[in-house]
């Protein structure tokens, strides 16, 4: 898909992070948008940005881990729109701990909820009609460098985004011989909210008032990689040529490519996997 003038996309978790970067990227090229986030109020503000640019935008709220939600998402953009030609299925979650801790399946469960039922949704709710229309159209689903190389402390995060690479996989063998293409981000660390994630968490889930001092210390360490990550604004140039040159698996910190490679290796060797270097 090379022409994005006048088509339509549409971005979940688009009002902030790459999410935000993938609206304004496709703004940019001319693209009629579609946006959600589960966060209404910062999503009406980049609605309303958008709108006071000129570019012919519709936000919705939607939760996607909610088949109802993504549905009503799907149906908002055919009915405003018309046909889909870009699908980025990008909501994501922060979340882990310990795979052995016998009292977090309430975040597990949302965490998985978000990270890949959530893509799992979207595809569900968007790929046959974005193939029945005929016209070029791409699905990118946001997936991580976590979905390449497995992180201690990180259990269902790593096991989401895992399931986002097979996934996306398999949707692009089912679909090799159709006008759909598909990407599947993965990239390392980007200057996002994604630590806050919390922010986010379902009432029903509370955060724990006390954490380890071990807990305390990673949690700090990983905010400060991501405060130091990619700008959003450069994985968005990356995601667009991927689009226009059909690349499949997009690794927007190529110096990362090398531990994948590592990763096969310890595969075919049997060996364990060795703890990671962030």
């Amino acid at each position: 898909m090379d022409d994005f003038e006048g088509r339509t996309a549409v971005i979940t978790g688009a009002a902030s992070g790459i999410g935000l970067a993938l609206a304004r990227r496709a703004a940019a090229e001319g693209m009629n948008l579609v946006l959600a986030d589960i966060e209404e109020a910062p999503l009406d503000e980049v609605v309303h940005d958008f709108e006071s640019a000129g570019t012919e935008v519709v936000g919705l709220r939607t939760d996607v881990s909610s088949i109802e939600d993504v549905s009503a998402l799907a149906a908002a953009a055919t009915s405003r729109f018309g046909n889909v030609h870009l699908l980025c299925n990008n909501a994501g979650v922060g979340g882990g701990g310990s795979v052995v801790d016998p009292d977090d399946i309430g975040v597990w469960q949302w965490v998985i909820g978000v990270d890949l039922f959530g893509v799992i949704y979207g595809i569900k709710a968007f790929a046959s009609d974005m193939i029945a229309h005929g016209e070029p159209c791409h699905i990118v689903n946001t997936a991580s460098m976590a979905g390449l190389l497995s992180v201690p402390g990180m259990g269902s995060y790593n096991v989401a985004k895992f399931g986002v690479v097979t996934l996306s996989e398999v949707l692009s063998l089912e679909t090799r011989d159709t006008n759909l293409g598909v990407s599947v981000l993965c990239p390392g660390f980007v200057a996002t909210r994604i630590h806050d994630s919390d922010r986010n968490l379902p009432e029903h889930l509370v955060p724990r008032e006390e954490l380890t001092p071990e807990q305390e210390e990673w949690r700090a360490m990983v905010r400060e990689l991501v405060e130091g990550g990619k700008p959003p604004d450069e994985i968005a140039d990356v995601v667009f040529d991927a689009v226009r040159s059909g690349r499949f698996y997009v690794l927007p910190h190529p110096e990362m490519a090398e531990r994948v490679l590592d990763r096969a290796q310890w595969i075919v060797d049997g060996a364990p996997p060795p703890m990671p270097e962030l």
